[in-house]
């Protein structure tokens, strides 16, 4: 790829081999489409970021309360098998097995209402 030079600037050439002075600029030159340019920029890349932050912050919130209430979905099925093969009078048994029956359906319920 072949580039077009656009200037030439002369190099002094000093017998010393000693690097020329340059000269440098302390001011930068923009007209106001290009400020108005770079303000809309920055600001939609700050907005993005926040956005973005946020929404990573709400995603950890729902995957942690996910993860708790599968547990403790596991925790009421092993309530239950436990219910089930315990020694105790069969209508406590039926009672207690409705109870976490109820329980089970209320975590469940609430956990649709979490992604809605």
């Amino acid at each position: 790829m072949k580039r077009r030079i656009e200037s030439l600037i002369p190099y002094p050439f000093a017998s010393d081999f000693s690097a020329p002075d340059c000269e440098t600029r302390d001011t930068v030159q923009l007209s106001t489409k290009e400020l108005a340019l770079l303000l809309s920029d920055a600001q939609a890349s700050g907005a993005s970021i926040a956005r973005n932050d946020t929404l990573a912050e709400q995603a950890d919130k729902l995957s942690q309360a996910s993860a708790d209430l599968k547990q403790v979905l596991a925790s009421i099925v092993d309530l239950a098998a436990h219910l089930e093969t315990a020694a105790i009078d069969e209508n406590d048994r039926v009672d207690a097995l409705e109870r976490v029956r109820r329980l089970a359906a209320v975590v469940i319920e609430g956990q649709a209402d979490l992604f809605s």
